[in-house]
């Protein structure tokens, strides 16, 4: 696993071109970003989706990304550990944000396109002292395999095509997310 980890490190700073794979959610592409040497810019059917820097896993290159880092900043005290829930990975950009802010926090991503997850973890791989554990599967299962209290934040990153799927977008759904929070 190790090695593994080295290899994909190796692969990733050495490949500046495009890599693609096929993914559940259709073709996914990390493009290497032209003024961040370490940073890549993933797409799925041509559609941005997440920006990660390699080098600076702080850094947060699109708008949205920046806001919800933002959220994350608020959660506690600056440089304080704490639990958080992402549904919907991608890049697992923000796992990544957290985890470089946030030291010794504990993670869990909910990806139901686990294609997609392998790609990413293959050539953008997570530092190995991270405590971010990924999961496979529908965010709103995930979520309801939670304790009560369990998270201090949750993040909803989840889309089908351009929009969020209609069962996370209901007050039941709302409700597991307030069911999850830290009171």
């Amino acid at each position: 696993m190790a090695n593994d980890r080295r290899r994909g490190r190796a692969r990733a700073r050495q490949a500046r071109e495009a890599l693609s794979a096929d993914v559940e959610g259709g073709l996914a592409q990390l493009l290497p970003d032209p003024d961040r040497a370490r940073a890549w810019t993933l797409l799925l059917d041509g559609a941005p989706q997440s920006h990660v820097d390699l080098a600076d896993p702080a850094h947060l290159g699109f708008e949205y990304q920046r806001r919800l880092g933002h959220v994350a900043d608020l959660v506690a005290p600056p440089g304080r550990p704490v639990r958080v829930l992402h549904l919907g990975g991608g890049a697992l950009t923000l796992a990544r944000y957290v985890a470089a802010t946030r030291p010794r926090s504990t993670q869990q991503v909910v990806e139901v396109d686990a294609p997609l997850v392998a790609f990413v973890r293959e050539w953008l791989p997570l530092e190995r002292e991270w405590r971010i554990r990924v999961r496979g599967g529908d965010a709103r299962t995930g979520l309801g395999k939670l304790p009560e209290g369990w998270a201090d934040l949750v993040i909803a990153d989840v889309f089908s095509g351009a929009r969020t799927p209609a069962h996370l977008t209901t007050t039941e759904f709302l409700d597991e997310v307030r069911r999850v929070l830290r009171p």
